[in-house]
């Protein structure tokens, strides 16, 4: 018998994307999945497009969110998640895609192993208006990993990025981890995993799938628009490093080189927070020594395009 898998898509206004990512997941070779649709109040002709969709085919499920439950993608994804039977979970943004061999590869590849084994893939992002336009395709972490310790350092000189729907998982794990925290509105994803990577023993590529992520110029620049957001992002890297800090200690490369990072952005635009925050931005020494200033301008130069 083939694995269930619960594909689980937040949504919100995105009527004139949402089509293009579920025919994406329609045209999945493996074909054994249900595809749970949660709506966070959208206000726009979303709940006509899911009628048809899910009249079309039964796998497709549309949900509205609670209104006893607080906005918020990540509400979304954890109400989908308790309404998932799926043995594993593939985590999709309303805006982006999956190559047609994307699960039939990644259940394949995790077909002998354990349930803390967690399937990536290549990625490529694209920008709004060009189609499938890759920007970025190979990096260091394109590849399996034996122990999460090296994984998370070449994640780090990679860019320290990886978009939620390259991973499968299985749903063990998400019931391990309590899902997603509900209170932040910027890096979830990043925190999210940092809980699931403490439990992980390995990372299988699978070299014949990938995924799409949407580039949005507009939310790129918003990032840290304001104050509120720029406190998320430091609050996100806290919650982040103590996540990781019990395995893997208080000097993983990947939180320095993100960390430096992040204090560059807020150098140029709220200084004032880092009086508030001086002692989770103490410089690190090693980031002194010569190679990494180098790393840290290339690392930069990616993010700065993400």
């Amino acid at each position: 018998m083939q694995p269930f898998v619960s594909i689980i898509i937040p949504t919100y206004n995105r009527a004139h994307l949402i089509g293009e990512t579920l025919d994406s997941v329609l045209a999945q070779t493996y074909t054994n999945w249900e595809c749970i649709v949660v709506d966070d109040g959208s206000t726009d002709y979303t709940e006509e497009l899911m009628e048809f969709y899910c009249e079309e085919d039964c796998r497709f499920q549309y949900h509205h969110r609670p209104v006893h439950k607080p906005k918020g993608a990540n509400v979304c994804r954890n109400y989908g998640f308790e309404l998932s039977k799926g043995e594993y979970v593939q985590w999709l943004d309303s805006d982006d895609l999956l190559s047609k061999n994307k699960l039939m590869s990644q259940i394949r590849d995790l077909k002998f192993k354990n349930q803390n084994t967690l399937a990536t893939c290549a990625w490529s992002s694209f920008l709004n208006n060009s189609g499938q336009e890759e920007i970025k395709s190979n990096f260091p972490v394109f590849r399996s990993f034996a122990h999460m310790q090296q994984f998370l350092d070449v994640l780090a000189i990679s860019g320290g990025f990886f978009p939620s729907h390259a991973y499968l998982l299985a749903s063990a794990l998400v019931k391990k981890t309590g899902g997603w925290r509900e209170d932040l509105i910027i890096n979830q994803d990043g925190e999210f995993f940092s809980r699931i990577f403490l439990i992980v023993d390995e990372i299988v590529f699978s070299k014949n799938a990938k995924v799409f992520y949407r580039k949005n110029m507009a939310d790129n620049i918003s990032y840290l628009g304001n104050i509120e957001k720029a406190e998320q992002a430091i609050y996100s890297w806290k919650l982040i490093a103590n996540n990781l800090k019990p395995k893997f200690g208080d000097n993983l490369k990947l939180v320095r080189i993100s960390k430096k990072y992040l204090k560059l952005r807020l150098e140029e635009k709220f200084p004032e927070i880092l009086e508030k925050h001086i002692d989770f931005f103490k410089e690190d020494k090693i980031l002194d020594k010569p190679m990494f200033p180098r790393l840290l301008r290339r690392v930069q130069k990616y993010l700065l395009k993400k």
